[in-house]
């Protein structure tokens, strides 16, 4: 009767509010601006395809060893030994103290280490922290063109249009070396413009592993000084990785670029503690005021017995042979892959310095398929090359499509990236399964030296 009629009712009262809560839920989406960055993950199904097929990950950007004993000892210590409140939003006194005398040299400057020095969430948030400083939405950021993709995404998030200028091959054959890479001058200068808010360079590059040469970077620094107004990133995160032979120039250092530069830094790559999230800034007094201010509201400060565990580390690495050792490490394991890939008839343009190597992979047996700049980067070629090497040979690496922007990607379709910061294990099967395969136009000298 009526009880039943009554348990009825609320059922149907519960249900309905059920419902009104799920369609409220539903409403509730992202931003307009995060909606407009690709959803694809192409990192994530990488690593998910390697996992299925039990490949060798040469994907992945960071190292698989761990980071030096005398960093991650000093690590602890200075957690045993209380420092872990929060440390100053610029960064820690006794850290901005140690960049700042490891850096006045190298910049040519007598750093302040409370006024000149910002301390951050890894690099990728110092390049948040600049973003969130100096942009306003509707201005314009350059970039060389493919680079780190975080740069393109930032960019969406704070309403930026940002425009890639592309380093391109020169004719004939696929280059051999990243250094061959050539970015036009004539390009950059028609990008542009005076509502250009900042430029972005990075060296060694990522993902090509191109080092800029000196007169590379002078001839950027001729068309800077028409823009006096410009900001420009220097993003030097892999400085102490450079080959042997090559230099790394600080694009601080040149005549008149000191005032218009924010040079970025990672301890992460430096010490092979990229988990350890943190990353530093140089620049001018009046532009790290602004960024110590941003970074005061997006993070506070960070960790602060990591920030004073690298300090008390930039010193014992300068007195135990560590800044000569790691970039010979990283030489000896990128020599290791690129012969093996030179072998089995790919063409690797071996790189200067970072982690990486690109590798042309126009041997390989996957059909040209139809693409443009709104073609998804799981409908490239360049990915379908990564399903191939994934799943036939068992090694996988990064399509690079996505470090293009949209008016560039064409020139991915037969590239591929390899990380060889993997241990000697991972490289030497890596190498085995390589060598297992031929594409029909082996390197005649790799195989001799093999």
């Amino acid at each position: 009767g009526s009880h039943a009629r009554e348990r009825t009712m609320r059922g149907l009262l519960c249900s309905s509010r059920a419902v009104a809560g799920l369609s409220r839920r539903q409403v509730h989406t992202s931003s307009k601006r995060l909606a407009t960055i690709e959803g694809e993950n192409i990192f994530a199904a990488c690593t998910a395809l390697a996992a299925k097929a039990g490949a060798v990950n040469l994907g992945q950007g960071f190292p698989s060893w761990n980071a030096p004993d005398f960093l991650t000892q000093m690590g602890q210590r200075m957690i045993n030994d209380g420092f872990n409140q929060y440390s100053r939003p610029g960064g820690h006194p006794e850290f901005v103290s140690t960049v700042a005398k490891v850096y006045s040299p190298l910049l040519g400057q007598q750093i302040n280490p409370l006024t000149q020095v910002c301390a951050t969430a890894g690099a990728t948030g110092a390049l948040w922290t600049i973003f969130s400083a100096f942009c306003d939405a509707g201005d314009e950021v350059v970039c060389i063109d493919p680079a780190y993709d975080a740069y393109k995404k930032m960019a969406i998030l704070n309403g930026v249009q940002m425009k890639g200028v592309p380093l391109r091959a020169p004719p004939g054959p696929a280059p051999s070396a990243a250094q061959d890479l050539q970015l036009s001058i004539p390009e950059l200068e028609a990008a542009l413009s005076d509502r250009t808010r900042m430029l972005i360079l990075n060296t060694p590059h990522n993902p090509t592993g191109k080092v800029f040469s000196r007169a590379e970077y002078e001839a950027i620094a001729a068309v800077v000084r028409k823009y006096p107004n410009l900001i420009v990133i220097s993003d030097d995160v892999y400085e102490f990785t450079v080959a042997s032979g090559l230099e790394h120039v600080r694009f601080a250092t040149l005549d008149g670029m000191w005032d218009q530069t924010v040079s970025v830094y990672s301890a992460g790559k430096t010490f092979s503690c990229t988990g350890w999230r943190l990353g530093y800034m140089v620049a001018p007094e009046n532009l790290t005021a602004s960024l110590i201010k941003a970074q005061s509201i997006t993070a506070h400060s960070n960790a602060a017995p990591l920030e004073l565990a690298v300090a008390k580390c930039f010193e014992t690495a300068q007195g135990n042979g560590y800044f000569a050792d790691f970039p010979a490490l990283l030489e000896r394991k990128r020599d290791m892959l690129s012969d093996a890939l030179a072998r089995a008839g790919l063409r690797p343009m071996v790189s200067g310095g970072g982690y990486f190597l690109m590798c042309d992979t126009s041997p390989v047996p996957v059909p040209d398929v139809p693409s443009g700049p709104d073609t998804k980067l799981a409908e490239r070629r360049d990915f379908y090359v990564c399903k191939y090497l994934t799943e036939e040979v068992g090694v996988t690496g990064i399509p690079t499509a996505g470090f293009y922007s949209p008016e560039n990607r064409h020139l991915a379709d037969s590239t591929l990236r390899f990380a060889y910061c993997k241990t000697d294990e991972e490289l030497a099967e890596a190498v085995a399964r390589i060598s297992k395969v031929s594409f029909g136009d082996a390197d005649p000298a790799a195989a001799a030296g093999a």
